[in-house]
């Protein structure tokens, strides 16, 4: 326990991470790592900060990418109508679930009730 004082006297509590502040070369450095394609969990292990803050500095900066290309999008709606579960098609495709679920809505595809079919059920 690291114990601090100050003019009101002793002052005790435990520091559980120092803060890591970027220098503008390493904030440069991780922005462009970034938008090279690195995911911010990966990010925030190799700076050494949280992903809360990398993503705050990420949205800084101001920048952005898309999630999924058209292309990818048009091939979610496709599967998707074909039967392919939101699973499927997220683990195909190297999002998030949710994503497919977002982007298929946004399409005014309509999203089928969640859980598993019973064997023989008819669809």
């Amino acid at each position: 326990m690291t114990v601090f004082e100050d003019a009101r006297g002793p002052n005790v509590r435990e520091l559980r991470q120092a803060q890591r502040r970027l220098s503008p070369a390493e904030l440069k450095a991780l922005i462009a790592d970034y938008e090279a394609g690195g995911r911010v969990g990966e990010l925030a292990k190799v700076y050494g900060l949280h992903r809360t803050t990398v993503a705050g500095h990420v949205a800084r900066a101001g920048k952005t990418r898309p999630v999924m290309t058209e292309a990818q999008i048009e091939e979610a709606v496709l599967l998707y109508r074909d039967g392919w579960t939101l699973h499927n098609l997220g683990q195909r495709l190297g999002v998030a679930d949710q994503t497919i679920r977002r982007v298929l809505v946004e399409r005014a595809v309509t999203i089928r009730p969640g859980g598993r079919r019973k064997v023989g059920a008819v669809a």
